[in-house]
């Protein structure tokens, strides 16, 4: 498993770090409802007060929160595009390494897919689309790569399929939790993965 240091880019803002994962670990333990500045400032160790002098609000945090998600995730599929290896490696390869860094921070999956955050904050969901909507456009390519080369069938829908792609995530982390998080959410997300391939892969 990779180091949580290559996750945040915030070597030089200790205190920001250290602030973002401690609102990802309050998430994972009491969900957003109980994602207060209170609770961040007990757990990091000081007064809410000293709080804002590193975040103007907690919605400054869930921004940049999803900001370093968002180049985490896209550095991941980026990396993975330029190796050799054919589209269901590529895929498989993204979808490994996206699982690592949510088995290191489970709260950010929580937080991403929380309704209770982006129902009344349009910004907040503004910020969110656009980080889906990279990744998805950026899974699609890969998707219409696996076509051209017929290794997945043409009828399929290049945009659908990379959203049902990205789902696995989400289904893989869901699965782990009911499991109490004792199964691996590798062994989850790879039969998972199979079932995906078997629906889009061109027969032979």
């Amino acid at each position: 498993m990779k180091s949580k240091e290559s996750i945040f880019n915030l070597n030089k803002e200790a205190k920001k770090k250290e602030i973002i994962e401690a609102c990802l670990r309050i998430v994972d333990k009491y969900g957003i409802r109980g994602l207060t500045v209170k609770k961040i400032s007990i757990e990091v160790g000081f007064v809410e007060s000293a709080l804002y002098r590193h975040f103007a609000s907690k919605k400054d945090i869930i921004v940049r929160i999803l900001k370093e998600v968002s180049n985490t995730f896209e550095s991941i599929i980026n990396k993975v595009e330029k190796t050799e290896i054919d589209p269901p490696k590529k895929l498989t390869m993204i979808l490994e390494r996206q699982c690592e860094v949510l088995q290191s921070f489970p709260g950010l999956i929580r937080l991403i897919y929380s309704d209770e955050i982006y129902i009344r904050e349009a910004f907040l969901l503004d910020k969110l689309n656009t980080f889906l909507n990279r990744l998805i456009e950026k899974i699609e390519k890969i998707i219409k790569q696996g076509i051209r080369e017929k290794i997945f069938r043409s009828e399929i829908d290049p945009y659908i399929t990379a959203v049902n792609f990205l789902g696995i995530v989400q289904m893989s982390f869901s699965y782990w939790s009911i499991k109490k998080r004792k199964a691996s959410i590798h062994f989850i997300s790879k039969n998972l993965l199979y079932n995906f391939f078997t629906g889009i892969m061109a027969k032979i």
